[in-house]
């Protein structure tokens, strides 16, 4: 199996290897709450299970897989899609299982965790795809998918549309001609956006000078005439040649620049229908967000007297297709194009709806300055006040920054939606949480990304319970004790406490 080699080290502690599944085995067994910290006297009596900290959710996938006797099934030629020759009820029991496995290994409530939501596109969803652009020897250009040493040329993947595939294979052909030889030579990535009909097209380059800027003028009027899927098309200029492919980290720069086209992307899920700018995150699965929205609102549960709020809102998804619940919701992301798009989005399919939206990176001083006043600020204690605030966060696959967590925490919200697009980031921010007064009550898992070894999970968190006071052990008299037996009552001692 092509996972990486962090894998080894979690499945040599594993015991029971050859005879048992692994959730059979000690090695993998919850961490034990109540064991000391590690470097703490007798820690090693009952110290975390060996390999948690480094056992990914890839290395779950991969013994998931191994348990059920599927590796032989696997393709391991192309590691992002190594999951595709399977079944898909296979792969989503194996999923389930891997999420399990993880939770269980590093401490977390494992019986929260539901059967995966399965994905009603499992091929063929993708509505973002890219490959990187590298010069080889001699000269010739390949598309790839991966960093580093992964350099094999991959044209065409079951994960995207045919639409995104012929476009690739189209534009391998050309800026192999002479022609357009210094537009390839320019690239980092190749960008496709969009469904399976309406495309935009992104030219991401390291270096755009007035040549190269001639030519790619060219091959849009090509991409124009050739390829009618593709319905508009922008260059992106990042000279740091950074892997995160819409990213400049040039300050003050205005890296993109329209061909042709609309401004804007589409999209419809939970009856609303959304623009985005094509520099903006959007979910790669769209067959998916109805669920996927709709599991958020029922897990929220929004009333008339709630107030939602939305970190890392984007151009307004959860904030608009919640939005007809509570009694006002606020958005929060980058002040960029997604942020402008979201008030448009608001005001086209929630009119009458209280929905704001303020521009700003989500630190903890912008929670503190930034969101209005906290609902149990305003109204004080009373039980028949509006019930609270309600918050949502979507943040990228890094999570959140430092401190954010104890900035929500302080304003004591009475639900909160964690959504992570990286498992691995799971522990740590649950730990975080914990440490905050905020433990995990529900969980849901949507495969997000069928055919590769990643999903979305979505944790609600309310406040931890906390346990009620032991009733104490000494009494003056024996008032409210159950009775010793007559023929068995001990004889009494003056000036002593009774014991129950």
């Amino acid at each position: 199996m092509a996972f990486s080699r962090p894998r080894r080290k979690a499945r040599a502690a594993q015991t029971g290897r050859k005879n048992g599944a692994f959730r059979q085995s000690k090695a993998f067994s919850a961490p034990d709450e109540k064991a000391p910290a590690r470097g703490a006297k007798n820690a090693s009596a009952q110290k975390e299970p060996d390999g948690a900290a480094e056992f990914l959710f890839q290395h779950a996938v991969a013994l998931a897989v191994s348990n059920a006797q599927l590796e032989d099934r696997l393709d391991a030629e192309h590691p992002h899609e190594i999951l595709v020759p399977l079944d898909y009820a296979d792969e989503c029991r194996v999923k389930t299982d891997a999420v399990r496995s993880f939770w269980q290994v590093h401490g977390l409530p494992a019986q929260l965790v539901r059967e995966i939501v399965p994905s009603p596109v499992p091929r063929g969803y993708r509505a973002t795809s890219k490959r990187r652009v590298y010069v080889a020897r001699g000269g010739q250009l390949r598309f790839c998918m991966g960093y580093g040493a992964e350099r094999e040329e991959t044209l065409r993947s079951a994960l995207e549309p045919e639409s995104h595939n012929d476009v690739y294979a189209w534009l391998r052909k050309m800026l192999a001609s002479p022609v357009y030889r210094a537009v390839g030579r320019s690239l980092n990535f190749i960008v496709i956006r969009g469904g399976a009909s309406r495309l935009a097209l992104i030219l991401n380059f390291f270096h755009l000078d007035a040549a190269v800027m001639h030519k790619t003028k060219l091959l849009a009027e090509h991409v124009r005439a050739e390829l009618p899927q593709v319905a508009a098309m922008f260059t992106f200029l990042d000279e740091t040649r950074s892997e995160f492919y819409l990213e400049s980290r040039a300050a003050g720069a205005h890296p993109f620049k329209k061909l042709f086209g609309s401004e804007y992307l589409d999209l419809t899920a939970a009856g609303c229908k959304f623009l985005y700018p094509p520099s903006a995150f959007s979910q790669v699965n769209e067959s998916i967000l109805d669920a996927f929205l709709r599991e958020a609102k029922k897990l929220l549960k929004p009333g008339p007297g709630s107030t939602l709020i939305d970190l890392f809102s984007g151009y307004g998804l959860f904030a608009v297709a919640l939005g007809d619940a509570p009694e006002r919701v606020v958005g929060m992301d980058f002040n960029g194009p997604a942020i402008h798009a979201a008030s448009g989005n608001a005001l086209h399919n929630r009119p009458d709806a209280d929905i704001e939206f303020v521009a700003s990176a989500v630190t903890p001083s912008a929670i503190e300055n930034k969101l209005p006043p906290c609902p149990a600020d305003l109204c004080g204690a009373d039980e028949e006040q509006p019930e609270g605030e309600l918050f949502i966060l979507d943040p990228p696959r890094s999570g959140v920054r430092p401190n954010v967590i104890a900035a929500i925490a302080k304003r004591s919200p009475a639900r909160v939606l964690n959504v992570f697009c990286s498992a691995d980031e799971v522990p740590r921010t649950l730990n975080a949480w914990k440490h905050n007064g905020y433990s995990p009550s529900a969980v849901r898992v949507f495969d997000m990304f069928p055919g590769s070894p990643n999903v979305e999970t979505m944790v609600l968190l309310e406040k931890t319970k906390k346990k009620a006071s032991p009733a104490k052990n000494k009494t003056k008299s024996g008032a409210g004790r159950k009775p010793f037996p007559k023929k068995q009552a001990p004889a009494r001692r003056k000036n002593k406490t009774e014991r129950i």
